[in-house]
This record gives C-alpha cells, structure tokens and sequence, in this order.
C-alpha cells in the first residue's frame, strides 16, 4: 500500500512540483493541509519522494517503457508453448501465475511512467511550449527541505559548496549556484555553510535568510541556528556580514562577524551580542557529535530537545553540573548511553521517547 501511495504521490504534478518548491501558493496549502494530517505518515512518504527524486540526476537514462513490456512478455513467451501474445493469454487465461505475472507487468510499466515522470520534472522538462519553457528558465528555481527529528540532510552545490540542515529545521533556497548568480537561502533551524569563494566574472553572493535577519558571505564556512526565537551564526572560516531587521530602517547597517567569533541577535532589538567562543562546539553536529566545553546542563538539555524532539528535565542535583568532552550523537540511544556514563546516572525515558528524565529527583 505504502508503494502505491508513493507511486501515485509522484505521478502527481501539483505534489512533485510543491516537493522542488515550486508551486502554487494553492498547492502550498493543499499539501501542507495533507501534512498536518497525518504528519507520521505523510512525512515518511515526502522523505522517500525526496530519496527518489534526488537519485535521479542528469546522467540518469531513463528505461524505455515498451522495452521493458516487450523483455517481459518474451520471458513468459519462453515459459509457455503458446504463440498467443501477452494480452490474449491474459484475457483468455485465469490461472494464478497468469494473473501474477500480469500484475507484475502492470507494476512495472506504472513504476517506469511514475520513473520517468520525476525524471522529467527533475531536469525541467514540462508540457508547456518552447516559449514558456525559456521563459520559465530565466526565473529563479526555489526548492525546499524539510528534516524530521534526528535527521540531516546534506546538499553539495555544482560550485563545490556544501550546506548541511540540521534536524528539526526546515530551508529554501533559490536560483542555482552559476556564473554571476547571486544564491538566497531562507532558513529555520540550524545548518551548516561551506561556502565556496568564487571570484572575477564568477562572483556572486550568497545570503542567508532569518526571521531575525540576513548572513551575507562569499566564500567561508559557518553555521547558523534560529532555535529559540533569535539567530546564532558562529564563524569558523572567512568574513561573514549580520544585517539585522529594525523597525525604522528595515535592516541594519552590516556588521562584520571575524572567525571564531559568534554573533546573536533578534529582530528589532537594535544589537548584536558578539563573543568568542569554540566554534567546535556549535558546528560538530554535522559530524554526528556533540562537543562540550564546561557547558550547562541546561544548554545540554536544549541541546537534545532541539535536536531530537524530546523534553528533558533534569534533576535539582545536576543542575549545576557542567560537562566538557565530546559525545557521540548518531541516535537518541547512544547518546542516553553515553550521558548515562558521563553523569553515572540513569536516564528514565517516558511517553514513547518524548520526555528524558536525567536524574531522579
């Protein structure tokens, strides 16, 4: 069942478009209706569509769909003496493994419509007219991703960038990374930017986009993270330019962020609270580990909360406690373990992994 749905889920125009960020603010409230509605369910099937989607890249050759009808109907030719074609022997025949291979013929030319579908709308190819379809290429392209609890996702630009999304967090981006073209990402959550330096004719910036404000760069790598109603960028390499929203102005004059610098701040509070910190620590989540340097239990627990989706409430006794080292992130589990040996406590975990309780109290 899960498969059909998938199936008829990409053979849908309106929900492949709505996946690359492309349609119609009406598509947008359709399909975001259909998330809210079973957000388990429905979020599985856009992840597997996005799988499917992303395996499908230029150098793809799609199969030819009467070929593969015709490598079928010659295999069940070889197993039977008849010389009837395949459609007669279906009609005609009602035995079991006739009906079997038969639905199994109709599975596989559905999985190569469906196939070659996405494959079209991957490289922009659409029932319009010749006219349109350049017309179409001169706009910018928006796509957008979506990562659930304890997932990431990882995206490797044409120009040799890297971005990687943190869980819990959600990015847009338009244009593609060419000559010239300048590259706006919106974001909530958390992600991280390699961003490659590109210079003369091939020049271009590229913005990040908060609810709080903007991250200009041109080639240098950081991270930021909008959790908890402010933005954090943290400089690991390069210069990075914060412009905050104001009420008067619009945004503010740029500041100039240095590397091992973080920088924090709010729209339209009119200041940007910067320190110099590890940037290890804010940035080793992308490589499956949390890194701590004499941090609060308390950061630790929004820590987990933002990453996994779980509450954490941590027991009077711990409260105080700092912890310094790094601990492996790869799941919820290990990461429990490994608290659990750092802190030599147990971890009692509640409602179906919604709610850790480090310490008791």
């Amino acid at each position: 069942m899960g498969n059909r749905q998938l199936e008829e889920l990409l053979a849908d125009r309106s929900f492949v478009l709505w996946l690359k960020g492309q349609g119609t603010p009406e598509d947008r409230d359709h399909w975001e209706q259909w998330l809210r509605e079973r957000p388990e369910r429905h979020m599985s099937l856009v992840r597997q569509a996005r799988e499917l989607m992303g395996a499908i890249d230029s150098d793809y050759e799609m199969p030819d769909a009467a070929a593969e009808l015709e490598k079928l109907n010659q295999k069940l030719d070889r197993e039977t003496v008849s010389t009837q074609s395949l459609a007669s022997r279906l009609q005609q025949r009602s035995h079991p493994y006739r009906r079997a291979m038969g639905a199994i013929a109709a599975g596989v030319l559905m999985l190569i419509v469906v196939l070659t579908s996405v494959f079209a709308y991957q490289q922009g190819y659409v029932t319009n007219s010749e006219a349109e379809q350049k017309q179409q290429a001169k706009k910018p392209e928006i796509q957008q991703y979506q990562t659930d609890y304890g997932e990431k996702l990882t995206f490797r630009l044409s120009d040799g960038s890297n971005i990687v999304l943190n869980a819990n967090s959600e990015m847009r981006f338009s244009s593609h990374v060419e000559m010239g073209l300048n590259t706006e990402v919106w974001l909530e959550g958390e992600a991280y930017f390699d961003i490659t330096h590109l210079e003369g004719d091939r020049q271009r910036t590229f913005t990040v986009h908060t609810d709080n404000g903007a991250i200009e760069v041109l080639g240098t790598r950081f991270s930021v993270n909008t959790f908890r109603d402010r933005t954090q960028a943290v400089l690991e390499k390069g210069k990075i330019n914060i412009k905050v929203k104001e009420e008067s102005v619009g945004i503010s004059k740029p500041y100039l962020l240095e590397p091992g610098e973080m920088a924090q701040f709010t729209a339209y509070d009119n200041k940007i609270a910067v320190r110099e910190v590890n940037t290890r620590i804010y940035t080793s989540w992308k490589e499956d580990k949390l890194i701590f340097d004499e941090t609060p239990m308390s950061e630790v627990a929004q820590r987990i909360e933002d990453t996994f989706g779980v509450e954490v409430k941590v027991a009077e006794r711990f409260r105080n406690e700092v912890l310094s080292g790094s601990i492996k992130s790869s799941s919820l589990e290990v990461l429990i373990e490994a608290l659990e040996e750092i802190l030599e406590t147990v971890i009692n975990i509640e409602g179906q992994k919604k709610r850790l309780l480090i310490g008791s109290e």
